[in-house]
């Protein structure tokens, strides 16, 4: 519950003083699935001028993204792929 009081109050400031671009690195690592949708659909509806970078392990928040971007490590090299969202 904590985590998620100190990830509202977070967003409610970034409310009141927009910025173009946000950086959250696993916001959503202490939260359930359920508060992970609410969380990525919240930052969808409500800042649709600015753009997130945001790192995550949880499907909850990827359904809620415009574009993905995934890493994945094999045979000793990181490959990155392009998701582009067809409901955003």
């Amino acid at each position: 519950q904590r985590s998620l009081v100190a990830l509202s109050l977070v967003l409610a400031m970034l409310k009141f003083r927009p910025a173009p671009i946000y950086i959250l690195d696993e916001v959503d690592a202490a939260l359930d699935l359920s508060h992970t949708q609410n969380i990525g659909h919240m930052i969808k509806k409500h800042f649709t001028t600015s753009q997130f970078i945001i790192v995550s392990l949880k499907e909850g928040m990827f359904n809620h993204a415009n574009v993905l971007y995934r890493t994945k490590f094999c045979d000793g090299t990181s490959q990155v792929t392009r998701t582009t969202n067809k409901s955003s």
